[in-house]
């Protein structure tokens, strides 16, 4: 008999197809598909709300590019002269309001998906493309941030700019892993990254050449200027067609908004413009550095990030966050969509709310110390996952989530706490192996070298040490207790005479 189930590898590609397929067909924008849940939530009005603002972007857009002058030498003149204008400063305000109450409804609408679940039942690629909708919002206004030519926008874009250069740059503690002579200290993965980007980087220089292409050289200048202000404008351009033959396909309505909203929406954004005008600032001078620099307010957080970690992980990280994102979507089994039933996931999306918004004030504040502060956003990390894995616990009474978690506690903390402050002293090797490094251990163990401690952050280690061991003594009492009741229950339903 022939199992019907069995694996096979020529299917693939036709199962790949089908899975695209039935995810192709479920794809929503803007929300157009939600016309009913739009009437009982507003928060299904945001995809429609996103496009409407995009529109309003794309208007005022076209008519600020007919005074405009993409030129180092024009372009702060004609935006002051735009400024200056009581319609062209309005125009100005609404162009740069709507393109923020763009990117606010596009995180919002991430977030709603996040906590809905809408990347269930076939929703996988509504899910990313509703992240790409919120990183082309983000980039295109970034994009457009240099146009101004100001002090602000001018150094905000060099870091931005330079930002991938980093990846050219390995840790200062990396090493190839059969270096042996001089092994700095890192471990097996950060390690094994480093590697391959260091491979692929000797063959493509990613990092310098993607600055080199967006910069158009080794500066900011005119070439800047021009690949800046083509890419606002394609970012846009693209969309606007790949939407249109979506709309004109199928036939679905653009904006599922009710007219007054609309016109509410339009009016909020014209009063702000005039109560709040855009700001010109001064002219852009590349030999004066403004501190601290600063972005727009959707970038504020990475800007923190790179304060608090070595600038190629930082690099990583930004490049990574959406993947992660999107990756973990994925591992969200079961049909269960409702965010107070899906524990782990709901405190993953608190979690990345709360450090977006503490890490967008820090850098406001210029409050950054990277020798104190990442133990503290770390801990809050590890304190939001184990109370999503209790509340998991109790909803479920799975163990096995909760095992993992407690066992990579226990491991990680341990590691870190007998591994990572030694410090081998008096040795022949104590120049190679100086920093943090389990050399320190075999130091010990096999030349008999003196082996100090490093009490930097060790206080942290110690308590997270002691949150992991208060943590599996918790979690077996849970265990026992369960146990216990699921014995007494058993006993309760035998019948009378029989015994267990």
């Amino acid at each position: 008999m022939v199992a019907t189930n069995s694996f096979d590898p020529k299917a693939l590609p036709a199962q790949a197809v089908n899975w695209l397929k039935e995810r192709v067909q479920k794809i929503d924008l803007f929300d157009e598909t939600k016309v009913d849940l739009q009437a009982q939530s507003p928060w299904y009005q945001l995809g429609a709300l996103y496009y409407l603002c995009w529109v309003l972007v794309l208007i005022t857009g076209v008519i600020l590019v007919a005074i405009y002058l993409p030129t180092t030498a024009q372009a702060f003149n004609s935006v002051d002269i735009i400024s200056h204008n009581a319609w062209g400063s309005i125009l100005r305000g609404m162009h740069k309001y709507s393109g923020d109450a763009m990117i606010i409804a596009a995180t919002l609408r991430v977030y709603r998906m996040w906590f809905t679940a809408e990347y269930k039942n076939k929703g996988e690629l509504t899910f990313i493309l509703g992240i790409l909708l919120l990183v082309i919002a983000m980039y295109s206004g970034l994009s457009g941030y240099l146009l101004i030519w100001n002090q602000r926008a001018f150094w905000a874009t060099k870091v931005f700019a330079t930002f991938p250069t980093y990846l050219d740059i390995t840790p200062a503690n990396w090493t190839w892993p059969w270096d042996f002579a001089n092994y700095k200290g890192s471990w097996f993965i950060p390690n094994a990254v480093g590697a391959v980007t260091q491979l692929i980087g000797n063959l493509t220089h990613q990092g310098f050449s993607t600055s080199q292409i967006l910069m158009g050289g080794s500066s900011i200048g005119q070439a800047t200027m021009t690949r800046f202000y083509s890419l606002h404008f394609a970012l846009s351009l693209i969309l606007l067609v790949i939407s249109e033959i979506y709309f004109y396909k199928n036939r679905l309505k653009r904006i599922n908004l009710k007219k007054p909203l609309v016109l509410l929406v339009i009016a909020m954004l014209v009063v702000t413009a005039i109560i709040f005008p855009a700001e010109s600032g001064t002219r852009a001078n590349p030999e004066v550095t403004p501190l601290p620099i600063l972005s727009d307010w959707y970038f504020l957080a990475l800007y923190q990030l790179l304060k608090y970690m070595d600038p190629y992980w930082a690099t990583l990280w930004t490049l990574g966050i959406p993947f992660v994102t999107i990756g973990l979507t994925f591992l969200d089994f079961g049909p269960e969509r409702n965010w107070l039933k899906r524990p782990l996931f709901t405190t993953i999306g608190i979690m990345a709310a709360i450090e977006f918004m503490v890490f967008s004030m820090l850098i406001i504040a210029n409050m950054a110390n990277i020798e104190t502060d990442p133990p503290y956003w770390f801990g809050h990390l590890i304190l939001m996952i184990t109370i999503g894995q209790f509340w998991h616990w109790s909803m479920y009474k799975q163990r096995l989530p909760m095992t993992v978690w407690m066992l990579f506690n226990l491991a990680a903390s341990t590691f870190y706490l007998f591994f990572w402050h030694l410090v081998v002293e008096n040795s022949k090797l104590a120049g190679a192996f100086g920093g943090h490094s389990m050399i320190a251990w075999f130091e010990m163990m096999f030349h008999g070298a003196a082996v100090g401690i490093d009490f930097t952050n060790l206080y942290w280690n110690l308590l997270w040490f002691g949150y992991s061991i208060a943590q599996i003594l918790l979690a077996a009492f849970l265990f026992w207790v369960d146990r216990a009741r699921r014995d007494e229950r058993a006993g309760t339903l035998q019948p009378e005479g029989v015994t267990a």
